[in-house]
């Protein structure tokens, strides 16, 4: 519906294709969305003062570093949509392709199946917590106009609404992936060195490389999604936080009630960013990480019988050459280091901000 997965129907074969119907959605969604992220764009760059959130502001830094965390959060989600819909063809595929090798797996016992109901209730009541103390904040704390309410309020709206669902999305197909890819793991480690056993490796080998090639696609689409999303979150955790230290140093100089909640909307902020970059970068980590282990269960194989080493020789060549790793469009790698990396980088400026 919000163009992050394009619309695909099923054909009388029961194979699922992409339909011409399903393009032109995401493409009006996408033209849409933009059109719209124009407008509130300019508006926002051009009254910067009248989306003034705190009424006695600390000052110009402060109107400007709102001001640019407002055009980062429309950036950031009209890339993702952008993005999407640019590469529906390439997002379908990828599916496709693993309903295709299911029927493989199917056949050979395996049964797992991968839920994170719970995972999108933490997130979902994340986002939902940042938009119900913004508009609290908006609403009833600051001097905005009703007109410019409105627009600020879709803006975080759509920000919390595209986050958390690619965080969903891609935390789904990443782990339902890792998922076959353990199960494939597991039957090459008990692997029984016969000579009538060639052609269960060759399939087995066969499937895997499939996923490797299926995993680095889904990096290749969601790249420039990521890319914008976590500069996007890099900028907003350093902000906020500068915020509330900003607010606690003020606090003799404003009301009990002031601080508290400006205190309130920074720290959710803080939170719900972190929930949402978690679910990201574990889910990343997690499925390299069983790729990656896929040459090192073919290694020990290749070591123990010289039959099967021509078989495993291009697999081997390809993994040892290049470990498979999560991209922000290849500007970062995105696993569970990353988090530590961006508070470690937040910590950093937020004393440089302070001692400033």
């Amino acid at each position: 519906i919000f163009a992050i997965l394009p619309f695909y129907s099923r054909d009388v074969e029961d194979s699922i294709r992409l339909g011409g119907w399903g393009r032109w959605y995401g493409r009006l969604m996408a033209l849409i969305i933009l059109l719209s992220s124009l407008a509130f764009g300019k508006d926002v760059l051009f009254a910067s003062r009248e989306y003034r959130l705190v009424a006695s502001a600390q000052g110009d830094t402060e109107e400007i570093n709102r001001t640019i965390e407002t055009l980062l959060c429309i950036i950031s989600y009209t890339m993702v949509v952008l993005s999407s819909v640019q590469n529906a063809s390439r997002h379908f595929r990828a599916l496709r392709d693993v309903a295709k090798i299911d029927e493989f797996l199917l056949a050979n016992g395996f049964r797992e199946n991968y839920s994170c109901r719970h995972l999108a209730i933490l997130v979902t009541s994340g986002a939902a917590g940042v938009l119900a103390v913004a508009f609290y904040y908006i609403h009833y704390r600051s001097g905005i106009g009703l007109k410019r309410q409105i627009i600020l309020l879709v803006i975080y709206f759509l920000q919390l609404l595209y986050s958390t669902l690619l965080a969903l999305y891609l935390r789904t197909l990443m782990m339902n992936l890792a998922q076959r890819i353990v199960f494939l793991n597991q039957k090459l480690d008990t692997f029984n060195l016969h000579m009538d056993n060639w052609r269960e490796l060759s399939n087995l080998i066969e499937v895997l490389c499939k996923f490797r090639y299926i995993t680095e696609n889904i990096n290749c689409v969601a790249g420039v999604s990521l890319l914008f999303y976590f500069g996007f979150s890099f900028y907003t955790v350093t902000n906020q936080s500068y915020l509330a230290f900003a607010t606690l140093t003020a606090g003799s100089l404003r009301s009990k009630e002031e601080v508290a909640d400006t205190i309130g909307l920074s720290c959710i902020w803080v939170l719900a960013e972190t929930i949402t970059m978690t679910v990201i970068c574990s889910a990343c980590d997690c499925l390299a990480s069983e790729v990656n282990g896929t040459a090192q269960i073919l290694a020990r194989i290749y070591g123990k019988s010289r039959q099967f080493q021509n078989l495993i020789d291009k697999f081997l060549t390809k993994s040892i050459k290049q470990d498979l790793q999560f991209t922000a469009y290849g500007f970062f790698s995105i696993d569970n280091s990353t988090l530590f990396k961006i508070f470690s980088a937040v910590t950093t400026y937020l004393v440089i901000l302070i001692q400033f």
